[in-house]
């Protein structure tokens, strides 16, 4: 059920009077069966891997809390981290793992030993969570949840279930548990959140894809300014795709007067690539600095400088590998990693470098550059092979040519859409509220504003859009 379809918001109305005609001791266990049909919509045998999971966390999670020695507790919280991963590797990286066992060891056979496994959507969100949970009651920071169906609904809560964000315990567990009362504000913030990321999804995102998939189809072919321009829109079609359902999860939850965790800060803005992932994707960033990053930190303390790199290649190769099953992702997960150390080992220069140079312009070099990186590093991100993100590369410096443009409606709603996007960004990043049309103090104003994006989303809008990008991680 795509959160840009009809039947979504058919599924959320419902769901959202019933809730507040519910009696309050009901309420959760609605959210519940309404998650589970929303998962199921999908493919019910899904929800089968679900409920295993949710109920099997939901155990060793009190079983670690009740056991006594640290040698008990250990052994119960790598029980359940292994098995989580276990299954996230049977069903996300088996046919990658057999392929690449039988390339390693140039093995051929002529009948395919690839599965039939097919991903279930969520599992690489829901999995990491669950590992969050387990891992906080481990070290004391959070106390396991004794009622099933509040971890349930922690687990399967359906605004974040597919493309989260990956909630912790912390935040979400409590709001669950939590009597919450109708608030006329909840339904009118959460609305404005969900048309803003249909502005995203289906008008910037989607009118960029009709661009960026003709030119990716076949780079050879075109122009290097054309590749160029269609890698630098990628990334305004990645942000606005996925920072888009963003706001459409955080605002259905709002509804419900639930506020998940927000996933982006203005990645766009950031002037180096450590500000970059403080900024971007902040639930999977914050979840593996918290787990894996600052521990190998400090079991490596010894190793120095040398520790940071070890510990920075360990968890971008995890994020990299966690987008999806390909030498591509892991690739592009060990360039964040290099190009990250050597930020660090260039901070004292480049802080000497700010200091002799207009402020200002300083930032603006700082943003564009981290703008290009990352546009860059997206080419490798989003090819399906090492083989096409070579082409791509290598077509932007070698083609020659005129660039190419399909119709001008296509670059007007593109750039008035990017144009609209990033207005918004700029008044939140710089604090220049006469700007923020759609967050004006003067509620007319931002009520005009919202309408007349709802009119634009009528007119420029793709409404056979696909699914989100991140649906396939």
């Amino acid at each position: 059920m795509l959160f840009t379809s009809i039947d979504y918001f058919i599924f959320l109305f419902f769901v959202l009077i019933l809730y507040y005609l519910f009696p309050y001791k009901f309420r959760k266990y609605l959210l519940i069966v309404a998650s589970l049909y929303f998962y199921a919509y999908v493919k019910i045998s899904y929800t089968i891997l679900l409920l295993t999971l949710i109920f099997f966390n939901y155990l060793l999670g009190i079983k670690i809390s009740n056991t006594s020695t640290l040698f008990n507790k250990k052994i119960l919280m790598r029980l359940a981290v292994v098995i989580n991963l276990l299954i996230l590797v049977y069903y996300k990286y088996l046919n990658f793992l057999l392929d690449s066992f039988l390339y390693l060891f140039n093995i051929n056979i002529t009948s395919t030993v690839t599965t039939s496994v097919l991903l279930p959507l969520g599992l690489s969100f829901y999995t990491f969570q669950n590992i969050g949970y387990i891992l906080d009651i481990y070290r004391g920071s959070q106390k396991p949840e004794r009622n099933i169906f509040n971890y349930a609904l922690f687990v399967i809560f359906f605004p974040k279930l597919l493309v989260g964000p990956i909630e912790r315990a912390k935040n979400l567990l409590h709001q669950i548990s939590s009597n919450i009362h109708f608030a006329y504000s909840n339904l009118i913030e959460g609305s404005k959140r969900i048309v803003w990321g249909l502005f995203k999804k289906l008008v910037v995102a989607e009118r960029i894809s009709l661009y960026v998939s003709v030119i990716d189809a076949h780079p050879e072919y075109q122009s290097g300014s054309t590749v160029f321009i269609a890698s630098v829109l990628y990334t305004f079609q990645v942000y606005a795709d996925f920072s888009g359902y963003a706001d459409i999860a955080i605002g259905s939850a709002k509804l419900f007067g639930i506020n998940l965790m927000e996933n982006f800060n203005r990645p766009l803005f950031a002037k180096n690539l450590s500000d970059f992932w403080r900024r971007w994707h902040i639930s999977l960033s914050s979840w593996v600095n918290d787990y894996i990053f600052n521990p190998i930190l400090l079991n490596k303390r010894k190793w120095k400088v040398w520790g940071v790199f070890y510990a920075l290649f360990i968890s971008f190769i995890i994020i990299g590998i966690w987008h999806g099953a390909s030498w591509n992702y892991a690739l592009f997960g060990f360039i964040q990693a290099i190009i990250l150390f050597a930020e660090l080992l260039t901070k004292k220069f480049r802080i000497k470098i700010s200091k002799l140079v207009n402020p200002f312009l300083y930032n603006i070099f700082s943003i564009i550059l981290t703008f290009l990186t990352v546009s860059f590093c997206l080419i490798i991100f989003r090819s399906p092979s090492l083989i096409k993100s070579n082409n791509i590369i290598l077509s932007i410096y070698n083609n020659k040519g005129d660039l190419y443009i399909d119709r001008p409606s296509t670059f007007i709603f593109i750039f008035i859409g990017i144009i609209l996007m990033m207005i918004s960004d700029i008044g939140k990043e710089f604090n220049l509220t006469r700007i923020q049309l759609n967050n004006s103090s003067n509620w007319i104003v931002q009520n005009i504003s919202y309408a007349l994006l709802l009119i634009y989303i009528l007119i420029a809008a793709v409404f056979d859009a696909g699914q989100f990008i991140y649906f396939s991680f």
